[in-house]
């Protein structure tokens, strides 16, 4: 007997060394692409443009010619973003985005340690968790593209602070990127109340008064212009499954020239039904989970916006004695490997160099986000969903 356990001891052992190993290399991967050919979001251009005072807004909206943004570095989030990012406009390009893909890296190690901490989960299955989270094609491309998706998850885990106005504060933080306001605007105000709100805006209401002063320009004028940037150099063809993206590529108000006016209000209308339920559910790590799931499948993201569905993969991990948990699991994995998988399928049989997710895809990610959302709602009671919703 004493033999099997010290057998099964090393079993897990090299088990655990074997996937450590596997989420290693796939960091120093995606570390490899964000600093050879990848960081093409990184908001480095946009971020020198204003430190030269350029407003980075008009040169996107106004050019043609856009020869001094790198990739697709588009200035496509809140004024306050530049100013976030203004310390790497002291450095070249090279070693800002090495600085951005460790800091990305470190947010991801972070955010793993404190939910799984938070849950109770053993040190030696927080880094399993962390190693598969490595290993998922949408870590790797929010490290390569140097994008912010990370960052916003991180402000989430705002959550676990008590006090309501410092956790609101730091909420805000995540407005930078407009694709996770609506839904997280509606939750504080339900949940906090308007002063809160308020609170939760500081950061991106400071930035665009900054961003304005620097500039010497009228604020009335800058106030909008992030969301016009946004609109421009928002890639809907790369959407993985979200009813703004369904609704716009089936062609729902084509008919109206501001259908895209309707759609953002039918997005509002969405986020504030789910904000004002979810707005209402106690405990934290749930109310982490139905959050970040409900934002993936209301407004348009990326494959790389999917890592935040860490927490679930955490809260269902947590909960591994309901059936729902292991199913959730299994759907994370989808989003987190199987998509990618599917296209290199497409890609070899198809003989494409590129895989745009046609509405088909669109229609059943969606539908397997409604599905995990609804998994989720339901794995610590039954009658959860009927009482949150």
């Amino acid at each position: 007997m004493e033999k099997l356990n010290k057998l099964s001891f090393l079993k897990n052992k090299i088990i655990l060394f074997f996937i450590l190993s596997l989420g290693i290399l796939s960091a120093f991967y995606a570390l490899y692409i964000a600093n050879t050919y990848g960081s093409m979001d990184f908001q480095y251009s946009p971020t020198l443009l204003f430190k030269e005072k350029v407003n980075p807004y008009e040169y996107f909206l106004n050019n043609n010619n856009l020869n001094r943004i790198i990739g697709a570095q588009y200035p496509v989030y809140s004024h306050a973003t530049y100013i976030f990012f203004y310390f790497f406009s002291f450095f070249d390009y090279e070693t800002s985005r090495l600085i951005w893909s460790l800091i990305n890296l470190s947010i991801g190690t972070i955010v793993g340690m404190i939910i799984g901490s938070y849950c109770k989960i053993d040190k030696k299955y927080i880094l399993i968790i962390i190693s598969l989270f490595f290993l998922s094609t949408p870590f790797r491309n929010c490290i390569g593209n140097g994008q912010t998706s990370l960052l916003i998850l991180l402000c989430f885990c705002s959550v676990f602070i008590k006090h309501k106005y410092l956790r609101n504060f730091f909420y805000g933080f995540s407005y930078m990127k407009y694709s996770f306001m609506p839904l997280l605007a509606f939750v504080i105000f339900f949940k906090d109340g308007f002063k809160s709100l308020i609170i939760s805006g500081l950061f991106c209401i400071i930035g665009w008064i900054l961003f304005s002063i620097y500039l010497d320009q009228n604020i009335i004028i800058t106030i909008f212009q992030p969301l016009y940037a946004g609109l421009k150099g928002f890639d809907d063809t790369l959407t993985r499954g979200d009813l703004y993206s369904i609704l716009n590529n089936f062609n729902f108000f084509k008919a109206s020239k501001n259908h895209t006016y309707f759609l953002i209000l039918i997005v509002i209308l969405v986020s504030l039904f789910f904000g004002k339920k979810i707005s209402k559910i106690a405990d934290p790590i749930l109310f982490l989970n139905l959050m970040c799931i409900s934002n993936l499948m209301i407004f348009g993201h990326l494959i790389y916006d999917y890592v935040v569905l860490l927490p679930t993969l955490i809260y269902n991990f947590k909960n591994l004695n309901f059936k729902r948990s292991i199913i959730s699991i299994l759907v994370i994995f989808y989003f987190w490997y199987g998509i990618r998988f599917i296209e290199y399928l497409k890609m070899i049989y198809l003989k494409q160099e590129v895989i745009v997710p046609s509405n088909i895809d669109l229609l059943i990610n969606f539908i397997m986000l409604i599905y995990l959302f609804l998994l989720n709602s339901e794995i610590q009671s039954p009658n959860l969903l009927k009482t949150s919703l």
